[in-house]
């Protein structure tokens, strides 16, 4: 496992340019519907980063981060965007 720096370094989504931190402090900060916070931390309507950003929502609104589950997440993602991107490469 990461560091918990290192963890909350990480970039959240590659549609925004937040790092874990920076959603956190958006989390924390705002009274906002998950929805609409989400998108002050992607700057978008993608649902790439949802799972991730909903965990960490949930973990800011009790006030408890796991940051092995957040980086877990964080590699789900990653993961999933290498399948998709090896699949095309093989469709063409």
């Amino acid at each position: 496992m990461k560091s918990k720096e290192e963890i909350l370094a990480q970039q959240i989504c590659e549609c925004g340019d937040k790092c874990v931190a920076d959603a956190i402090e958006i989390f924390q900060n705002t009274s906002l519907p998950f929805k609409k916070a989400k998108k002050l931390v992607t700057e978008c309507d993608k649902n790439c980063c949802r799972a991730v950003l909903s965990k960490l929502f949930d973990m800011a609104h009790f006030g408890n981060f796991d940051y092995e589950e957040i980086e877990r997440q964080i590699q789900l993602r990653h993961d999933r965007t290498a399948r998709l991107l090896e699949g095309l490469k093989s469709d063409s």
